[in-house]
């Protein structure tokens, strides 16, 4: 399935795309709030400026995908600091190995049993982010905001936690 056709289904009401092979697709500035991407092999794609509000890519593959914002610096440079946000999204068993969300804004997202691991989540906004189970082997979570995030008890040894916010962080066995 290629760009335009996803996005015509999505504007036409479709929003359960379960369990497709979507690798390489460039949803750049799309506004796909509430779309089931479950499952879905994203890796290498171009979800940069992507609306995911509500979404549910749990189990998706998203290694290599570009998630940050989308502006030309050449033309906007004021728009530098602009991070990714993914409030509320679903990422439940995701690959985001290696990924990169610094500064992302990921308030109550559900990472339960996603792999993180080596993943660059430094500055990230954490808080009520469901954790637990998630791999973060090797994750980069200095200066990230934990507040109130759920984390397994063996989660954070192998990630780098310099500087984070760990108030009312809640440790489950």
């Amino acid at each position: 399935m290629d760009t335009q056709e996803l996005l015509q289904l999505f504007r036409n009401g479709q929003k359960d795309f379960t369990g497709m092979d979507l690798h390489g697709i460039h949803l750049r500035n799309a506004h796909l709030d509430g779309i089931i991407l479950a499952g879905v092999n994203l890796a290498e794609s171009d979800l940069s400026g992507t609306g995911l509000f509500g979404a549910d890519l749990h189990g998706a593959i998203l290694n290599r995908a570009h998630l940050g914002i989308a502006h030309d610096s050449a033309t906007d440079p004021n728009l530098d600091d602009i991070d990714i946000e993914m409030n509320c999204t679903d990422l439940t068993k995701a690959n985001l190995s290696g990924a990169s969300l610094i500064e992302a804004r990921m308030y109550a997202i559900n990472l339960q049993d996603a792999d993180l691991s080596n993943a660059n989540l430094r500055g990230a906004h954490l808080s009520q982010a469901n954790m637990v189970g998630a791999n973060l082997e090797g994750a980069n979570l200095s200066f990230a905001d934990l507040t109130g995030a759920h984390v397994s008890s063996e989660a954070l040894k192998g990630a780098d936690t310099t500087n984070a916010n760990i108030d009312g962080l809640i440790i489950h066995e």
